[in-house]
């Protein structure tokens, strides 16, 4: 059993997902969604089935990035079927809601909503199912924690203090209930001029080097800034 405190129960829609990732972050702005999307698209090249469930409902990114916006949802058997782009099946709020309309729910809405993007879509045979979740450590969060059944998790950070006081606490919530991290990921590590040896820190040097020393997490890797850094390749 992964969580300490609640026996999880497999949604039939899951069962035939191997292993289920969140990407948690508990600051914003930190480049999640692009880690989340980036290892989702190393695993289908490395010939793996993969999913990407982007649960940020307020705020959901993962249509533009990869250029689903226009694409629509088909309802199979009462359940949602998701979108396949570049090999990967994707499930959006994005997908659902019209992207000019803002979402007002309260918080028991949006982790309801949040457990049926994930459960009411017909994943099928999937050896990873990634996890874009909203920053923070509140309600959808504590919900995904206790009601899906996790494999492990990823963290990520930027180096600067505000970041990693942030990330302490979404560390804390995750240790107490039991769920596994997989490691830490350090984005925005530095910036290196192109034909330049020199590396300059704009947000601080190796502050996810010692998060992931104080809490003997695996450092997965040091991501480092780039003058172009989007997905605008993605189609």
């Amino acid at each position: 059993m992964l969580n300490k405190n609640v026996s999880i129960k497999v949604p039939d829609t899951l069962r035939k997902v191997r292993n289920l990732i969140p990407i948690f972050s508990a600051k914003g702005g930190v480049g999640k969604s692009e880690i989340a999307l980036n290892l989702a698209l190393s695993l289908v090249n490395k010939k793996k089935k993969v999913g990407l469930a982007d649960v940020d409902i307020y705020g959901p990114s993962q249509t533009t990035m990869m250029g689903a916006i226009s694409e629509e949802i088909e309802v199979s058997n009462k359940l949602l079927n998701p979108v396949t782009k570049n090999g990967i099946k994707l499930m959006s709020m994005g997908l659902i809601n019209d992207e000019r309309k803002p979402i007002i729910w309260r918080g028991p809405m949006v982790s309801g909503a949040v457990v049926q993007l994930l459960t009411q879509t017909d994943w099928k045979e999937l050896d990873y199912l990634i996890i874009d979740t909203p920053p923070g450590t509140g309600d959808v969060q504590l919900t995904l924690l206790q009601r899906i059944p996790i494999t492990s998790s990823i963290i990520v950070t930027t180096p600067q203090k505000v970041a990693i006081s942030d990330t302490k606490k979404g560390i804390a919530m995750i240790n107490k209930l039991g769920v596994p991290i997989l490691g830490l990921i350090e984005n925005m590590s530095w910036y290196q001029p192109d034909n330049s040896n020199t590396r300059y820190y704009p947000f601080g040097k190796d502050g996810g080097v010692e998060l992931a020393n104080e809490y003997s997490l695996d450092l997965l890797s040091q991501i480092p800034l780039y003058e172009n850094d989007d997905l605008s390749f993605i189609s």
